[in-house]
């Protein structure tokens, strides 16, 4: 069995048990820990044999690991998820939500799954050492924003605000920026390997994966995909400092300077605790 198809069982067969998961409950808790948590099974599963493969496995059991369980633990404290109550309140759409969850994992790996094969690899370049750098800042930004917003939400004086503190003064969604500066990397480090193994056509074919992930987020940001926009705007539209913010604020992708400066200040105070 390829790595391709082996994924694809590891990550059908997950999505599988969370389908039946929500049939039996109807409940929320445990979406992204078994949705998102998939991506570590899998890499782990597809891991190969050379030490570039083992990075790559390294580095996406890495980020999934940290997201499923940041997402697990907010949804153990949020009632209610209102993004998807509707679609999960039927048999039916609890299967689209889970399928499609199965497409999104088995897509985002394609640069992993399609490398990992074979006991021989590229030699480490300047290109693997840029994907290993762009996956700490990706990282950083993504753990950074998610417990800013975090932080933000659970204090009490904020009740009723939208975030607009830290990286979310940059941007509308660095959360989402993070997570696809994640992902290009991976494919970035991937890529001559692919290259030397597949050929020209399948490594442009594998770019499928960030290109899928920046459609899916500008379509979530957009209200293309989902009520989250619709959500936040019955939320905040009547406050005019909301309004503002939507107009001034880049959606997803910040000034790069001003992100390494949020980043840099966020560190240096504790993840940015103290400003929020």
């Amino acid at each position: 069995t390829t790595p391709l198809v082996y994924s694809a069982k590891v990550l059908g067969g997950l999505n599988a048990v969370g389908f039946g998961v929500s049939l039996a409950t109807g409940s929320h808790v445990h979406l992204d820990l078994i949705g998102t948590g998939a991506f570590t099974v899998a890499s782990i599963a597809t891991r190969g044999v050379n030490d570039m493969a083992a990075l790559s496995s390294a580095f996406i059991a890495a980020c999934a690991t940290r997201l499923a369980g940041f997402l697990f633990y907010r949804a153990t404290q949020t009632p209610r998820d209102l993004r998807l109550e509707d679609t999960l309140s039927t048999p039916v759409g609890a299967f689209g939500f889970w399928f499609i969850s199965f497409a999104w994992g088995w897509l985002t790996m394609l640069p992993h799954t399609l490398a990992c094969g074979g006991k021989k690899a590229p030699a480490f370049g300047r290109g693997m050492t840029t994907a290993c750098v762009l996956y700490g800042f990706g990282l950083a930004t993504e753990v950074i924003a998610d417990i800013q917003k975090w932080n933000f939400k659970k204090h009490p004086k904020n009740r009723g605000k939208f975030c607009d503190k830290g990286l979310w003064q940059i941007s509308q969604h660095p959360n989402y920026f993070g997570n696809l500066l994640l992902w290009s990397s991976i494919w970035l480090l991937n890529a001559p390997t692919i290259l030397k193994k597949k050929g020209p056509g399948v490594l442009a074919a594998s770019a499928i994966s960030p290109v899928f992930l920046a459609m899916l987020f500008f379509g979530q940001s957009t209200g293309v995909i989902g009520p989250a926009l619709d959500l936040a705007d019955s939320k905040y539209n009547h406050l005019s400092s909301y309004q503002a913010y939507k107009k001034a604020t880049p959606l997803i992708i910040p000034n790069p300077f001003k992100l390494i400066e949020k980043l840099a200040a966020a560190l240096a105070s504790g993840l940015g605790g103290r400003e929020l």
